[in-house]
């Protein structure tokens, strides 16, 4: 609902920034992002702003090709601010309701990565940065998520792997940890597996 009313209201597509560690399913999630959005009538363009690891771009436009949405893109090594702005003047020109940023997976050890991603919002200016992260990290994720926030500023989190985890009690530590709430949970490896959150669902995983 927020997107449809920001949507109408400005004449411009959403912006929705991803960001979150290696390995944590983000490019995955955002095409199921993507699928939920298309399931609501609504339509998107994928960002491939993760220029940095190998077979990042591919795997993006492969994903995009199986929701059947655009995907924008440059070579491996280009500024991954660049090919977001393109992203964002195409979805204007298309007139998509959602601009999809993809990433490159963070971390401590590579600060001109979390310094890039800076340099992404502020250039960007995106309605919403969604951090993803991993259910299966434990109390890493934790740290994670407020590392996250400090440096780039986090609206929301979405958790994956929650199918494989029966403990579902870090979403109540991240919550409290970054006082943000979560959105969406993964559960699953298909497109359809996202679930828009809802506390039962957290009840019954820490109850199990």
């Amino acid at each position: 609902h927020d997107i449809l009313e920001k949507n109408k209201v400005r004449g411009e597509p959403y912006v929705a920034l991803f960001v979150g560690p290696n390995g944590g399913g983000k490019t995955t999630t955002i095409a199921k992002v993507a699928y939920w959005l298309k399931k609501h009538g609504l339509s998107s363009v994928l960002s491939c702003s993760d220029t940095f690891r190998a077979a990042a771009i591919e795997q993006a436009k492969n994903l995009a090709g199986q929701v059947g949405i655009r995907a924008v893109s440059q070579k491996y090594g280009a500024d991954p601010a660049a090919v977001a702005v393109d992203a964002i003047m195409s979805a204007r020109a298309g007139r998509e309701a959602v601009v999809l940023i993809d990433t490159a997976g963070r971390s401590e050890a590579k600060r001109n990565l979390m310094d890039e991603m800076n340099k992404i919002k502020r250039i960007t200016n995106p309605d919403s940065v969604f951090l993803v992260l991993d259910s299966l990290t434990g109390s890493v994720a934790q740290e994670q998520a407020r590392r996250f926030h400090d440096d780039v500023g986090v609206d929301c989190v979405i958790l994956t792997k929650l199918d494989s985890d029966s403990r579902g009690g870090l979403a109540l530590t991240v919550c409290h940890e970054i006082q943000r709430p979560i959105i969406f949970l993964g559960v699953g490896q298909g497109l359809d597996d996202l679930l828009p959150f809802r506390k039962e669902f957290l009840i019954e995983r820490i109850l199990a």
